[in-house]
């Protein structure tokens, strides 16, 4: 798993990412982790260059969407702002040389307490790449070429230092599932989080209401749910406020799955396309002291 530590003071100017301090997985010109036990079909790789757009991130003392509501209740589950923009901030390539930069304008120092979930609203668009090359079972590479993806989902022979993001959404949690009551596993996702932490995805339209109606053929896996505006990221994770804390960490976390590898049939190691699917994403908060 690929993480961010947005790393911020409230008296900065801005929230910096200092993506040296948090190297990914694996070398750095070998894979990515990835789920793979076979050389031909999908691999769901973790990517290595990720963006995305970051609306709103909260604390609050109960789920503020859980179900059956529709959507959330911010304020009688306790939500309180660490983060909130209502025309959203890019964070550009979160793993990049020169980070990324959330403005600190709208960033607030949470009041004082114990908190239970954290929430986040961001883009259904996200961009994101990766990189990979095709292993046998027994642990050595096929054709030891190692592919990246391009701007337009292709893949090309190259190295890991060539990755190119390519377009995502989250318009579907699931394009097998057909979108057409409020949660199906298509606007709906409740599994084991990243780290252990309970994650919960919602998808919502402009009105923040989770989306109802959809198209597509879920016998291609191309369903989608229609007017999708934004995912809301929900993890249970207990966090606590006082008189100590004097700033925030924000960590975004992009899991396994968001970018997928096409090794092929034919077990020859090339690697024919790269995909993004809309799997998991998560917010993480954790207290500044003094201390640290």
């Amino acid at each position: 798993m690929k993480r961010l530590l947005l790393s911020l003071a409230l008296s900065t100017a801005s929230v910096l990412i200092a993506p040296s301090a948090f190297a990914g997985p694996g070398e750095s010109d070998g894979n990515t982790a990835n789920d793979c036990n076979t050389s031909s079909g999908a691999c769901l790789v973790t990517p290595t260059k990720f963006s995305t757009k970051v609306y709103r991130v909260l604390l609050c003392t109960s789920n503020p969407m859980a179900s059956p509501a529709t959507s959330p209740d911010w304020s009688g589950n306790g939500c309180v702002d660490v983060y909130n923009s209502s025309s959203g901030e890019e964070t550009g390539d979160i793993f990049g040389a020169t980070g990324a930069t959330l403005s600190s304008q709208y960033i607030t120092l949470p009041t004082s307490g114990s908190y239970t979930h954290i929430a986040a609203l961001l883009d259904v668009n996200f961009k994101a790449g990766s990189h990979h090359m095709v292993y046998e079972a027994a642990g050595d590479p096929i054709n030891n070429k190692r592919y990246y993806s391009t701007s337009s989902g292709g893949a090309a022979e190259g190295t890991a230092s060539q990755v190119e993001m390519m377009s995502g959404s989250f318009q579907t949690l699931a394009p097998q599932i057909a979108c057409t009551s409020a949660y199906t596993a298509a606007n709906s996702a409740d599994r084991t989080g990243l780290e252990g932490n309970g994650f919960q995805g919602r998808l919502l339209d402009s009105n923040f209401e989770m989306t109802t109606t959809g198209s597509g053929n879920i016998n291609n896996q191309t369903a989608i749910c229609n007017n999708v505006k934004y995912l809301l990221s929900i993890v249970q994770r207990n966090t606590t406020i006082d008189s100590s804390t004097t700033g925030i960490h924000l960590k975004i976390l992009a899991d396994k799955g968001v970018v997928r590898a096409d090794q092929g049939s034919n077990d020859d190691g090339v690697i024919s396309a790269f995909t993004t699917h809309g799997h998991s994403i998560t917010v993480d908060v954790a207290p500044l002291t003094s201390s640290n």
